[in-house]
């Protein structure tokens, strides 16, 4: 029987296409740990709502997990909010953790177990904040550059960085053009399987700088597509008293109006920056920055306990208990 040239033809192209089943992709977000003020979830869920999810359920490539990571104490009616939102979505799966610095660890263990289940080499992860939105042609784009890194036989691991984007002010819908190397929003790290670190292992700031020494490979996404709308808010833990960065993004020299045609590509509706719009952002109470620096000092004295009490340690167990009142008690209150 004479071979079929053409069926020939077929297996080599399929053979070099890069293939997207080769890795598992993970967004990770982190979801108010260490908040428990149901006001301040109340206005930062209708950012996640309108903005963030948005923005993935319009994503052209539905081929991934979006983690979003909560406290265990997660007040009450925010978590009803969040289950309502997962509903329907069997792209979004919720994941508890006991404090801020549990959330990389407790990521990286569950990627991996995720990865091993599915009999995956690769994990591909990518940061993405509550508040914030990439285009819809993001997640195909990773896939694409990591599917075809793969391809050509790289064995070390890879970063990639869509570096053009916005920042904006959802509350005034104006922003400018940005550019950063290592962006905070969609930034993402392909590792093998067996250890990965997650791309929530070093600030993203650094994460280049810090990786590339250990041989992994840096790829920027070029282009002039704005890959993310990076969100500036009074709300943000980063955000410390006196700061005028909100000012600075909207009176940016070539600031310009995010419009619903601007706004589509992201999947955010029309309907939907308007509720942003003409909803009060709230007013803290105190600085969001000193808090948070608060409660990680409570974070530290918690972990450092853990071991006695894992022992069997009674005072270590009651100890724990009251410094997770504290945290509780410092943060319930973040809204005037």
């Amino acid at each position: 029987m004479r071979p079929n040239p053409v069926a020939a033809l077929k297996r080599r192209l399929r053979a070099a296409a890069p293939r997207s089943a080769d890795f598992l992709h993970v967004i990770a977000t982190r979801h108010g740990i260490g908040v428990f003020d149901e006001q301040w979830f109340a206005y930062r869920q209708l950012m996640m709502e309108h903005l963030t999810l948005a923005s993935l359920d319009a994503q052209e490539d539905r081929d991934f997990t979006w983690v979003v990571a909560v406290d265990r104490d997660m007040p009450p009616q925010a978590r009803k909010r969040l289950d309502a939102l997962a509903e329907g979505r069997p792209y979004l799966r919720i994941a508890e953790t006991e404090l801020k610095r549990d959330f990389v660890p407790d990521l990286a263990a569950w990627t991996r177990s995720e990865a091993k289940a599915r009999k995956k080499g690769w994990v591909l992860t990518t940061r993405l904040d509550d508040d914030d939105a990439i285009h819809r042609g993001l997640v195909a784009r990773l896939h694409q550059e990591a599917a075809a890194y793969l391809a050509a036989g790289d064995k070390a691991p890879a970063i990639f960085s869509p570096v053009l984007g916005c920042n904006w002010v959802p509350q005034q819908a104006a922003g400018h053009r940005a550019y950063h190397h290592s962006p905070s929003i969609g930034l993402s790290l392909l590792e093998h399987a067996g250890d990965p670190g997650t791309v929530y292992r070093n600030n993203h700031r650094t994460l280049a700088q810090v990786l590339a020494p250990w041989n992994y490979n840096v790829r920027h996404l070029d282009g002039e597509t704005p890959w993310w709308l990076y969100a500036h808010t009074g709300l943000s833990h980063m955000q410390s008293e006196g700061s005028d960065r909100m000012d600075k993004v909207t009176g940016h020299r070539r600031a310009f109006k995010l419009d619903a045609a601007r706004l589509a590509p992201f999947g955010i509706t029309a309907a939907g920056a308007r509720i942003i719009r003409e909803t009060p952002e709230p007013q803290v109470s105190e600085s969001l920055f000193e808090l948070n620096r608060r409660g990680l000092d409570l974070e530290d004295e918690i972990h450092g306990l853990r071991e006695a009490a894992r022992g069997g340690d009674e005072a270590a167990r009651g100890r724990i208990a009251e410094l997770h009142a504290e945290r509780r008690r410092i943060h319930e209150r973040l809204i005037r």
